[in-house]
């Protein structure tokens, strides 16, 4: 995606923007919304809620098993510098999961997705999402085109899954520092994002539209909440890409054990252990609430509740390893 690309995507999102975030957010909530426009077909800023300086189109995450929500209490946030009793438990999980050596099965993540948004009478659906460990991604809500999307080539990958796939690979057993700065700018084309002066520009122009002054500058704190937004929605959206790889789960467990505002809890789900990943880096009350096989770091379930629009939408999924030759063939 380019950046031409993504600023339409940001102009069609101004109707709806609160203005105040900072703007650098509104433009993260172009280009998801650009992306799962790309995705789905159709934008998800119905069910989305603003991050604490941007706004996030739903992420996706991969798991195995269709399974009721958990249960088990909320831990308490920490300081970031204590690291919390959430952080400890997704940086042992990964630490297991990188000691693994056993060969991938496979070329490809399957990901069959069931979306329920718990708002009047939108129906479910169900969604089928073939990510090639090249790159490649294909996506239908018909089972039964799958293989005829992939005998035609009609590959969705932008760059952005491979991006995120490498930098969750080197913050399994890398530099975690830099792997968070991949991560975050892993959404923009070439993982380069704008400079200072482009942002202030975009900065302007959206304002501009809205008819509303220059708001201060942001502070370091704003930038904070910025960076840990981008690494949490980026992180979590790569699951569905490299979800089937452990040294990938991995990588994205160390990630988001590094922001403040995840909090971690023990919790059962359809009969197994499970770990509630709860992030609040919002500046209202959503939540995101991630589900994850304690054993083996496998997302089964995603829960987005936003109180100012009065909904929850609840994703869980079903992943397994194929071949992109046995999709392409009807064996799945």
């Amino acid at each position: 995606m380019n950046d031409d690309e993504v600023w339409d995507a940001v102009k069609q999102t101004l109707s709806d923007v609160q203005m105040d975030r900072p703007v650098e957010a509104i433009e993260q909530r172009g280009r998801a919304r650009r992306r799962k426009r790309h995705v789905f077909g159709v934008a998800a800023g119905g069910v989305v809620a603003a991050v604490a300086a941007l706004a996030l189109a739903l992420p996706m995450a991969t798991g195995s098993g269709t399974a009721p929500a958990p249960t088990g209490p909320n831990n308490q946030a920490g300081s970031a510098s204590a690291a919390p009793a959430g952080d400890i438990k997704l940086v042992s999980l990964a630490t297991s999961l990188t000691a693994e050596n056993a060969s991938l099965p496979g070329d490809a993540s399957l990901i069959i997705e069931k979306v329920d948004v718990r708002r009047g009478t939108v129906p479910s659906r169900t969604r089928y999402h073939l990510y090639a460990d090249s790159g490649d991604y294909y996506y239908t809500e018909a089972r039964r085109e799958l293989p005829q999307v992939v005998a035609r080539a009609e590959n969705l990958g932008n760059g952005f899954h491979t991006r995120g796939v490498a930098a969750a690979r080197h913050a399994a057993t890398g530099d975690l520092t830099k792997a968070r700065q991949q991560m975050i700018n892993s959404v923009y084309d070439d993982g380069k994002p704008p400079t200072a002066a482009e942002q202030e520009k975009k900065r302007t122009e959206i304002l501009r539209q809205k008819g509303l002054p220059n708001p201060p500058p942001l502070t370091d704190k704003d930038r904070d909440n910025i960076a840990n937004n981008h690494l949490w929605v980026n992180s979590v959206d790569v699951l569905s890409a490299g979800g089937g790889d452990p040294k990938v789960r991995a990588g994205v467990l160390r990630l988001i054990s590094t922001i403040p505002d995840v909090t971690v809890a023990d919790s059962t789900t359809g009969g197994q252990p499970t770990l509630t990943i709860t992030a609040g880096v919002w500046t209202d009350d959503t939540q995101h609430v991630l589900t994850i096989n304690a054993q083996n770091g496998v997302p089964i379930s995603s829960v987005v509740n936003d109180p100012n629009a009065e909904t929850s939408t609840v994703q869980t999924f079903q992943v397994s390893r194929v071949t992109v030759a046995d999709i392409r063939a009807g064996k799945f």
